[in-house]
C-alpha cells in the first residue's frame, strides 16, 4: 500500500532528492592545509529558505535514506585523503531542516570532535519511530545526544549592557570562555533543540 501523500507535485520533489544526492554525494576534498570543515545542507526548496520550515516527515525520511547513502561515498572519498578525518550526520530533533552531514579533519585516527554543540546531560532514547526510512537504520549507527543553541559572545558581538541583560531575561545561561587569555570573552548560550551526532558503526 502507498502511504505517500497524495501532494500536488511530490514526485517533482521526490526528483528534487534524487539531483541533490547526485550533486553532493562526491565530497570536494579539502587539501591538506586547509582545516575547513566539509558538510552538505538540506538545500531543498522550499524547505531551505531564508526562512526555514520542516518538509513533511514522510519526505524528511526520504532524505534521510540519501544522506546514508551520501555517508557511504563521503566515508569511501576521505578514507583516500592524506589526513585522518571525522564523518559526522547531525539530525536536529525538531528543527530536522537543520539536519546536516559534516566531516572535519582530526589530529589523529579515530578521534572524535565533539565541541560543535553543547554537552546535554538529559537521558533520551533515540526517536526511532521518527526517523527509521527504508535504508535509514538507526542501529546501524552510535549516538551521541547534545543540545542545539542559540549564541552570543559578548566581546564577539558586541554586546550592550542592556543587551545582556535581556539575555539573562530570557533564561541564556553565560560563562567566560577562553579564561585568561587575549581572546576571552563572555558565552551566553540557551538550548533550543536536541541534536544527534551520529557515526556509522
Amino acid at each position: 500500500m502507498n502511504h505517500s501523500p497524495k501532494i500536488r507535485g511530490w514526485k517533482r520533489r521526490v526528483r528534487q532528492l534524487d539531483q541533490w544526492l547526485e550533486k553532493y554525494k562526491t565530497p570536494d576534498l579539502p587539501g591538506p592545509e586547509n582545516r575547513t570543515d566539509a558538510y552538505v545542507k538540506i538545500w531543498i526548496d522550499p524547505w531551505f529558505r531564508l526562512q526555514k520550515r520542516n518538509p513533511p516527515a514522510w519526505y524528511f525520511k526520504l532524505i534521510l535514506d540519501r544522506f546514508s547513502l551520501m555517508y557511504d561515498q563521503w566515508q569511501i572519498a576521505f578514507s583516500h585523503a592524506s589526513y585522518p578525518f571525522d564523518l559526522q550526520l547531525w539530525l536536529f530533533e525538531n528543527n530536522t531542516i537543520e539536519s546536516e552531514l559534516v566531516c572535519t579533519r582530526v589530529d589523529e585516527v579515530g578521534q572524535q570532535r565533539n565541541n560543535y554543540f553543547e554537552s546535554c546531560e538529559v537521558k533520551r532514547d533515540f526517536p526511532v519511530k521518527k526517523f527509521d526510512a527504508r535504508t535509514f537504520k538507526s542501529t546501524e549507527w552510535n549516538w551521541s545526544l547534545f543540545y542545539a543553541g542559540n549564541h552570543y559572545f559578548e566581546k564577539m558581538d558586541e554586546l550592550k549592557p542592556e543587551e545582556i541583560q535581556n539575555l539573562r531575561d530570557h533564561g541564556f545561561e553565560e560563562k567566560i570562555i577562553f579564561p585568561g587569555k587575549s581572546n576571552e570573552d563572555r558565552h551566553f548560550w540557551k538550548p533550543y533543540d536536541f541534536v544527534w551526532v551520529g557515526r556509522k558503526k
